[in-house]
């Protein structure tokens, strides 16, 4: 985890969902941290398109095509 960045763990008590293909209403939950692990920025693609993830200086996240 990166030095001054919030956790995206679960705190004491909670759970993280998991994805389910039976119809349920279970969402599917991803920690920041595995997804962009000491990084403070990663590409994602969708539908052929790049967008940037990046943690802001202020400690939130900023999705930009």
């Amino acid at each position: 985890m990166l030095a001054g960045t919030p956790s995206d763990k679960p705190e004491d008590g909670e759970t993280a969902s998991v994805s389910r293909s039976d119809g349920s209403d279970e969402k599917t939950r991803i920690h920041v941290s595995d997804l962009m692990g000491n990084d403070r920025e990663v590409f994602l693609l969708f539908n052929g398109a790049e967008y940037r993830l990046r943690v802001t200086n202020n400690n939130k996240l900023i999705l930009t095509k």
